[in-house]
């Protein structure tokens, strides 16, 4: 699994005097493979065929450690880079370590965490999905949600009997540094975000809920506006076959002004995805879903609906390693296509209502490796 680095190995990366102490991890993944995307909102658009890194899980590499401070606390971090393998560039927005990147302290209390992470809500949701927010069959191809954080605090809290709750507060969560007077230039600003999950394990049933809310704080149109959601979504394991589902709702004041889901031109969306899970071999795993979402245009007009199924099939060749096939079909109405409320096929690497390029048809072939 994880290998355990010595201490000159990342001396750059933190103290000495801590290293004596801490239990430092190098760990990564490396997904590669064949993308074809097609049927393109613009018709002038032909087919894309592409070898391409992150279809699954994005490539990476990160750093983490522990330090046991003694009475039950520990210290820990987390260094996440993101790898384009396919051209060795660095990922997410070419940021040093833009996966993940903070500290934590972690006791009977629980955990707090500080620095860029993912929001309670996005955690819930992607664990639910099938393809774990993956390859052309991702549910956030279709399903508005975010997806990191700057600037966050965030707590996990220990189980009580199946129960526990996370949460994730941040001054502006859009990518940027809380500005003078914590009012950003341009439309949205700053933004104030929180999200909290209260979840309950039981054997083979997962159920949260994720309450959020987006608040703009700037000098332009979305000044003060907010966007409100709700999720509920949960798997159930039947051993022949894991079944699992999510409903959304997002409750925007005047407008989808959140950068993750480029949906400034709609308001009030209703979502929803079913899918499941079958073994069928002892390395062998069949994936599908089905996902559908209803945007209110924000100028009027009939909604904008769109909707996604997806087959997959994954085959374990070891622990770390695994091969994987994956297809997907998007459908747009005229609305969606005309206000740009439109989804399209993403990956792990660029969702799709954000980052895929107009293609309604995708299809990978890839393989991914852990280390």
């Amino acid at each position: 699994m994880h290998k355990k680095l010595i201490a000159l190995a990342i001396a750059g990366l933190v103290a000495a005097p801590a290293l004596a102490q801490s239990n430092v991890t190098l760990y990564g993944l490396v997904d590669m493979g064949y993308k074809w995307t097609g049927d393109n909102i613009d018709n002038r658009v032909s087919n894309r065929s592409a070898i391409d890194s992150g279809m699954a899980a994005g490539s990476r590499l990160g750093f983490k450690g522990t330090e046991d401070l003694g009475n039950g606390l520990k210290a820990g971090f987390v260094l996440e880079q993101g790898i384009a393998a396919d051209t060795g560039e660095s990922g997410q927005g070419r940021r040093s370590f833009g996966r993940q990147a903070f500290v934590s302290l972690s006791g009977g209390f629980g955990t707090v965490g500080l620095g860029r992470q993912y929001p309670a809500g996005y955690n819930l949701t992607a664990t639910v999905d099938p393809f774990g927010s993956g390859t052309a069959g991702q549910y956030n191809s279709v399903y508005l949600t975010e997806y990191r954080w700057d600037n966050a605090v965030t707590y996990a809290s220990p189980s009580w009997a199946g129960f526990s709750v996370s949460a994730a507060f941040t001054m502006n969560a859009n990518y940027a540094n809380e500005s003078a007077g914590n009012r950003g230039a341009g439309d949205s600003g700053d933004i104030r975000a929180w999200s909290v999950v209260p979840q309950y394990v039981n054997g083979p049933l997962l159920i949260g809920l994720n309450l959020q809310e987006m608040r703009a704080r700037s000098t332009g149109a979305f000044d003060g506006e907010k966007i409100r959601v709700y999720d509920l979504a949960g798997t159930y394991d039947f051993g022949v076959a894991k079944l699992a589902a999510s409903y959304g709702l997002r409750k925007a004041s005047a407008a989808d002004f959140s950068p993750d889901t480029a949906a400034v031109a709609g308001k009030d969306t209703r979502q929803w995805f079913v899918g499941v899970t079958v073994p069928v071999s002892a390395a062998g795993t069949v994936r599908a879903s089905y996902v559908q979402r209803k945007t209110d245009v924000a100028a009027g007009g009939a909604d904008a609906k769109a909707s996604q199924w997806a087959l997959g099939y994954e085959h374990a060749l070891s622990k770390r390693t695994s091969l994987y096939a994956v297809y997907a079909d998007i459908n747009n109405n005229r609305a969606a296509r005309d206000s740009g409320l439109f989804s399209s096929i993403g990956d792990a690497m660029s969702n799709g209502t954000a980052g895929g390029d107009g293609y309604q048809r995708g299809a990978n072939l890839g393989v991914l490796h852990r280390f």
